[in-house]
């Protein structure tokens, strides 16, 4: 009786740690540690606004790419380190429902139901679509691809940069994306002209810098190089999918409270409306938050359903297809 007394105590304190006189959430514990595949300057933003609200928390920031930090937690299952993955598609929660927790809370309320993750493990800080861009530098005018399919043409054979599917969430999506416009027939096609790269931060920057003249990324990367003027992006006309951004929470990690604070925290109105403002490119998942008014409206996209069970559960095998083809393409 003792004992069970004891787990009882143990357990209202803990509980009382969390909630202020007001009944408002503290941060009861001191540290949290981010995996991160968001740039660190959209990283550091939210977390220092967070850090001002909640108190001087120390947070380790760990970055790479969505592959990486997955595979990180994977190795790291039986004894966590990480207490959230922020960054990657929204289903990688939902692909891997032994390295993550089921994200419920009210925060939720306040995004559009499009963006829920009907597997339940997603916080939808984000929503973002793929695009082309390219050089202006390298890529006459009238010679601009419109479509998905115009990156076919012959002519551009090595001049079309894109992240690897099985490093890159993005990446993935987007093969997924022409998969349902046209099947492995256009994936083959797309990919007998491009250069695969380890990373979804090279396409734009490779592409900014000349260093190619084709790019497939996600649109908040194509917006960091359109202040140079060297940049144009174009939203394909073929079709487009937009997806939540994921952010998890790391079963059995280390610090969850603050990891279910922080992931509330994003979510909310006042940092929703800073993403829009503060960070062109990004999509809020708010309903009212308004877009940037330099951002493409959503109605002016011609937008296709994700097949998003497929995209889960079918990973294993389309990433072995794509392997395949990338091997008879080379």
């Amino acid at each position: 009786m003792k004992y069970i007394t004891k787990i009882v105590l143990v357990g209202l304190t803990i509980v009382l740690s969390v909630f202020s006189a007001s009944g408002e959430t503290q941060a009861s514990e001191k540290r949290m540690v981010i995996y991160a595949s968001h740039p660190t300057k959209l990283v550091d933003y939210f977390v220092e606004k967070f850090k001002e609200k909640y108190g001087n928390i120390e947070v380790d920031l760990i970055t790479g790419g969505t592959g990486e930090l997955l595979g990180r937690v994977q190795a790291e299952k039986n004894r966590p380190q990480g207490d959230i993955m922020f960054g990657g598609g929204s289903f990688t929660g939902g692909s891997a429902p032994e390295l993550f927790l089921p994200y419920d809370s009210p925060a939720l309320d306040g995004i559009s139901p499009a963006f829920h993750d009907p597997k339940g493990y997603n916080a939808p800080f984000d929503a973002f679509t793929m695009v082309i861009v390219y050089n202006k530098n390298l890529v006459p005018e009238n010679e601009v691809p419109q479509r998905w399919s115009d990156l076919s043409d012959p002519k551009w054979k090595g001049r079309v940069v894109h992240a690897n599917p099985a490093k890159s969430s993005s990446a993935y999506a987007a093969m997924v994306t022409w998969i349902g416009i046209g099947g492995w027939d256009l994936v083959e096609a797309l990919a007998k002209n491009q250069i695969i790269v380890n990373s979804s931060s090279i396409p734009f920057t490779q592409v900014g810098q000349g260093e190619n003249a084709l790019g497939i990324t996600y649109e908040e990367g194509a917006f960091k190089w359109i202040p140079s003027g060297n940049v144009g992006i174009v939203y394909p006309k073929d079709g487009m999918a937009l997806l939540p951004g994921g952010l998890f929470l790391i079963r059995d990690s280390p610090n969850p409270i603050n990891a279910q604070l922080f992931a509330d925290f994003v979510l909310a109105h006042p940092q929703q409306s800073a993403l829009a403002t503060e960070f062109l490119g990004r999509r809020p998942t708010h309903k009212d938050v308004k877009l940037n008014p330099a951002m493409v409206r959503v109605d002016e996209l011609n937008l296709m359903e994700y097949p998003m069970e497929d995209a889960i559960s079918k990973k294993k095998e389309f990433l072995a297809k794509w392997k395949k083809v990338m091997m008879r393409t080379r």
